[in-house]
């Protein structure tokens, strides 16, 4: 009996894959398990390796200078960055044990889970997304500076620093705004940054 599936090799396959939609599911489907499971700690070492290999990228394989080194890696990480910091005040914020959380949704707790779940969930996926991005095209990647190296910043990355900027602020105000000392505050905090607790 002859199969109606054609014939494909794995070298065939390793050059096509990413034009199947079964990969695309599995992919998403598995950075939003590995999203859901791991805590906000892990992505900022994840954050932190792709700074690292970004700053030997330009200085040992571009050979650039310290300063745009820096510069370069500031800016192809500054997304990544300013999406941690927003997950991590709204994790401060829409802590479901703070009173004032509860007083202000009259104790409707299923609101608080659904509104921190998704600040925490898609900065988390975008993060894991840009981290295995690099991974799967990794020799393109250590070759290519950031497109946008020698120009002004863009609008989309004022954007991402005012987030940061505004997410800073929020994380810095949180204990008078909130209530809370800040025992509690650096205990909410390590809840989540420690990044072998999942």
């Amino acid at each position: 009996m002859k199969t109606i599936y054609p014939h494909i090799s794995l070298r065939q396959f390793a050059f096509t894959y990413e034009d199947l939609p079964a990969f695309h599911a599995a992919y998403f489907m598995l950075i939003l398990i590995f999203a859901g499971i791991f805590d906000l700690g892990f992505f900022g070492v994840l954050i932190l390796v792709h700074i690292l290999l970004d700053f030997v990228k330009y200085r040992r394989v571009l050979r650039a200078s310290r300063m745009t080194a820096v510069s370069a890696v500031l800016r192809e990480s500054l997304a990544d960055i300013a999406l941690f910091f927003l997950a991590l005040s709204s994790i401060v914020y829409l802590h479901p044990t703070l009173p004032s959380i509860a007083a202000i949704l009259g104790g409707k707790q299923t609101h608080v889970i659904i509104m921190r779940g998704l600040a925490v969930l898609l900065p988390k996926l975008s993060i894991l997304h840009h981290s295995l991005r690099m991974v799967f095209n990794a020799k393109e990647y250590v070759r290519t500076p950031y497109a946008r190296l020698q120009t002004s910043l863009s609008l989309a990355e004022c954007i991402y620093l005012s987030t940061l900027f505004l997410s800073l602020c929020f994380l810095a105000i949180a204990p008078g705004v909130l209530g809370i000392d800040l025992t509690q505050f650096k205990e909410i905090l390590l809840e989540q940054l420690v990044p072998w607790k999942f």
